[in-house]
C-alpha cells in the first residue's frame, strides 16, 4: 500500500516525475511508487509539506542514492554488492578520521553496516536505518553524520565526554535539562555551524556575495557569470575558489573563538550537519536577475 497520499501524487506529479527519472530506478528494480513514497516521507520529514517549497525540495534530492537505498532495505544481492563496493573505502576512511585512530575507525565502519542492513524483520520488513536516509544529502554525506553520531555515543558510553566538550558542559550549567542527550547535541551543532556559515555569507564583499549568489543560487556557469560580471572564466572559478576559502576560515573561527569550540567539535559540527543543515541562502545572497 503507498504511503504517499493520493492528493500528494496528484499535486507534485512533475516534480515526482522528474525524480523518478533521475533514479533510474530499473536498475535496481525499485518501482516509481517506492520513489514518490520516499519523497512523501523526506519532505513530511523535513516539515517542508507545511511550509511550502516541496519542489524544490523534491528536485534537489540525491535521487540515484536515494533509489540505491530503497533497494538496498529489500536486501537484494545485487545494490548491496554495488552498494558496499562503491562505499566501504570512503566509509572506512571518513571513520578513521572522525576517530583518529585506524583500529576504532574500522570498528565503528563495521559497526553500522548490520544496522544499515538490518538484521531484524518485523511485519515482513527488513529494519534497516537506511530507511531514515532521505535522499536530501548524498547518501556518503549522511553514513558520515551517522559515523558521527555513532562515535560520540561510543564516547558517552565510556565515560569520557566530559574533556572532548565543555561548551556542553556550560550548557548543563546553564539549566538545558536536554543538554546530555545526543539530539539536543546535535541540534545544537547544526545551528552554530548554520549560524556562522550565514554570518560569514552576509560578510561578504558585495562583489564576492554577487558571484557566490550566481553561481550557487542561480545555477549560472562560470562562462555565464563571467559575462554578466566582466570577468574571464577563470577568474570567476578562481575568485569563487577565494572566496570559499574565506567563508571557511571565517566559519571556523567564529566557532573557535565565539563558540569555544575545539578543532574536534568543530568538525564533529561539519559531521552532523552534514545530512541536515538547512541555510536559507535568500537571507544572504543578492536575489540578482
Amino acid at each position: 500500500m503507498s504511503e504517499a497520499p493520493p492528493e500528494f501524487v496528484a499535486q507534485y506529479a512533475p516534480a515526482l516525475a522528474r525524480l523518478c527519472k533521475r533514479a533510474g530506478g530499473a536498475r535496481w528494480n525499485v518501482g516509481d511508487e517506492s520513489l514518490r513514497d520516499a519523497a512523501y516521507s523526506g519532505a513530511r520529514s523535513a516539515g517542508v509539506l507545511e511550509r511550502g517549497g516541496v519542489d524544490s525540495f523534491i528536485d534537489a534530492l540525491h535521487a540515484e542514492d536515494l533509489c540505491l537505498a530503497i533497494a538496498c532495505q529489500a536486501g537484494e544481492s545485487a545494490p548491496w554488492d554495488h552498494f558496499i563496493t562503491s562505499f566501504r573505502p570512503a566509509l572506512y576512511a571518513a571513520a578513521r578520521a572522525i576517530s583518529g585512530d585506524e583500529a576504532r575507525g574500522r570498528e565503528l565502519a563495521d559497526s553500522i553496516w548490520a544496522e544499515m542492513y538490518g538484521m531484524e524483520i518485523r511485519d515482513g520488513r527488513r529494519r534497516s536505518i537506511l530507511s531514515y536516509f532521505h535522499g536530501r544529502s548524498s547518501l556518503l554525506t549522511w553514513m558520515r553524520a551517522v559515523l558521527a553520531q555513532r562515535h560520540v555515543d561510543y564516547i558517552r558510553s565510556q565515560s569520557r565526554l566530559a574533556p572532548l566538550d565543555d561548551h556542553l558542559d556550560h550548557a548543563t550549567n546553564t539549566g538545558d535539562d536536554h543538554a546530555d542527550a545526543p539530539d539536543s547535541d546535535r541540534a545544537r551543532y547544526v545551528a552554530m555551524l548554520g549560524k556562522a556559515l550565514d554570518t560569514a555569507l552576509k560578510s561578504l564583499a558585495p562583489r564576492d556575495r554577487m558571484r557566490m549568489a550566481y553561481y550557487y543560487r542561480h545555477d549560472l556557469s562560470l562562462k555565464e557569470i563571467g559575462r554578466l560580471m566582466n570577468e574571464h572564466e577563470s577568474t570567476v572559478s578562481r575568485r569563487l575558489a577565494r572566496t570559499r576559502d574565506q567563508l571557511k576560515l571565517a566559519i571556523e573561527r567564529t566557532l573557535h573563538d565565539g563558540g569555544k569550540l575545539s578543532p574536534d567539535q568543530i568538525r564533529l559540527c561539519y559531521d552532523w550537519a552534514a545530512g541536515d543543515l538547512q541555510i536559507d541562502l535568500s537571507r544572504a545572497l543578492p536575489d540578482v536577475k
